[in-house]
């Protein structure tokens, strides 16, 4: 039953269905970590999980000052 009321929810304004539920956004998220990827390889070089998640947060914080900056010119 919830997937018919979602089928006919769609089938009545297809556009409509989309701006509710976000439809079509997966790019966005996509997009930036494949650009994140390029920038920094999509591996780690610590060996230790606490070292991991600092080596990830510095490369995030690295890039979001990148694109800040790249951005806002």
């Amino acid at each position: 039953m919830p997937r018919k009321r979602v089928v006919v929810e769609y089938l009545n304004d297809p556009e409509a269905w989309k701006r509710k539920h976000d439809y079509g956004q997966r790019w966005i998220a996509e997009t930036v970590f494949s650009s994140y990827k390029r920038a920094f390889g999509e591996y780690v070089s610590a060996k230790k999980m606490e070292n991991m998640t600092k080596e990830l947060m510095i490369k995030a914080n690295l890039y979001n000052t990148f694109i800040a900056l790249t951005t806002n010119l």
